[in-house]
């Protein structure tokens, strides 16, 4: 995937923003001793400059999602051995005929210089039993047998190679020369005995990925579709980690600015959260402005609930403050403002009388009805680098945008409105 110089701006731009906050918020809370007691190690300057010349970031890959994901199943063997049973099949439904065991044998004979066996009609089974000397049975996990011929295939995923390939090759009784042994694995390993050869999964993906283009004319369309989904889900668990990525970070240099930039942004996160959920520092503004609002931390690094303090009415009428955004941001530094309907039963006193609150100016905005919670309306706070920086700064904005929003006045109506279709209730 191709990284934009776009995405390169944003990502300077928010790394940037998180270093003039931090410097800020570390001058007003430690002064001038915490900057140079820093510049012993990574100056912000440094990290900064780092930033701007660096051009060697590696590009940002995103993993596909397979079927196999969704179902659970993309790392566990067993699974992975009964797709390739189906395959190697050359009379199976999915119309690709000897596409697998040839493109198998063609593999083994760059491997070995084996001619490629004939395999005429031949059966595919897997978990074909084997008894050790002391009786135990022991399971071949796929075998293709004529009646002369054969290929054994031990399937690998995660799990070692501890397997006793040698009672596996004697299974088929015919001579050395018309067998073939193969270990798949996602990594090549050593397999220990003289007749098997690893081929990892990717290699085996690949080839078969090269001539499927042969066999487009009978393959059977779902099928195709299984099969590209088990290749891509091959590359997903070969690679579970971006190789750049790895190679960038463990770079001596790299990974000390990387690790500091990361300290960074944790105490910037930090410092945010710290603000918008100290009941202690924000309770005198809301009594300032006539607010009865209580503070509910939810310590997850996205939102916290300012809900309307009422009798019998906690959590059931609320501004949701999302601020996440205000550090993980393309367009704008900001907060998501929402006025939250917090329970079933208050959505359906709300749903019920939503005329009554029209006519006094409330009306939702589109946003949809879950279960259990109703976003009714929405606003953004946008913020500046020194709005960011102090801390009262960064209070009063948050005061004047919740003002702008009009949702504390909009919230009243719908705790009045409750209250009221409470107190008929009561008196019937």
């Amino acid at each position: 995937m191709k990284k934009s110089k776009k995405s390169d701006i944003t990502i300077s731009r928010a790394i940037s923003c998180c270093l003039v906050i931090y410097k800020n918020v570390l001058l007003r809370n430690c002064g001038i001793q915490a900057l140079n007691d820093m510049d012993k190690n990574l100056t912000l300057k440094e990290l900064s400059d780092w930033l701007k010349h660096l051009n060697k970031m590696p590009k940002k890959t995103i993993r596909k999602l397979t079927y196999m994901d969704i179902a659970g199943i993309n790392h566990l063997e067993n699974h992975w051995s009964f797709i390739y049973l189906y395959f190697f099949n050359p009379k199976g439904s999915h119309g690709l005929s000897r596409l697998f065991v040839d493109t198998l044998q063609k593999i083994i004979l760059e491997e070995t210089g084996k001619e490629p066996l004939k395999m005429d009609s031949f059966n595919v089974s897997r978990e074909e039993g084997v008894r050790d000397e002391k009786g135990n049975n022991k399971r071949i996990d796929i075998l293709l047998q004529s009646d002369e011929e054969a290929i054994i295939i031990e399937n690998k995923v995660n799990a070692n190679l501890y397997n006793r390939l040698d009672l596996y090759w004697k299974r088929p009784s015919m001579p050395d020369d018309n067998k073939r042994g193969v270990v798949f694995s996602l990594k090549k390993i050593e397999t220990n005995h003289p007749n098997f050869i690893c081929i990892t999964h990717e290699r085996f993906a690949k080839a078969i990925e090269c001539a499927l283009p042969d066999y487009f004319r009978k393959v059977e369309p779902k099928a195709l579709i299984f099969l590209q989904d088990f290749i891509q889900n091959i590359y997903n668990v070969t690679h579970s980690m971006n190789e750049e990525e790895i190679k960038f970070y463990f770079d001596e240099e790299n990974r000390k600015k990387i690790n500091r930039l990361a300290e960074i942004r944790n105490n910037v996160i930090n410092y945010i959260k710290e603000v918008l959920e100290n009941s202690d520092r924000l309770k005198p503004y809301f009594q300032e402005n006539g607010w009865k609002l209580s503070v509910k931390k939810k310590d997850n690094n996205e939102y916290v609930y300012y809900y309307f303090d009422f009798d019998n009415m906690q959590h059931k009428v609320m501004l949701t403050v999302i601020y996440n955004c205000l550090w993980n941001y393309t367009n704008k530094c900001r907060i998501e403002l929402y006025l939250e309907i917090g329970t079933s039963e208050m959505i359906g006193t709300v749903e019920k009388h939503l005329q009554e609150l029209k006519n006094q100016g409330v009306e939702p905005e589109g946003h949809k009805k879950r279960k259990n919670y109703w976003h009714f309306k929405k606003h953004e706070i946008s913020f500046t680098i020194e709005d960011l920086s102090n801390e009262i700064a960064f209070i009063e904005r948050l005061i004047a945008g919740i003002e702008e929003s009009g949702f504390y006045d909009d919230g009243m109506k719908i705790v009045e409105l409750s209250k009221k279709r409470l107190n008929a209730y009561l008196h019937l």
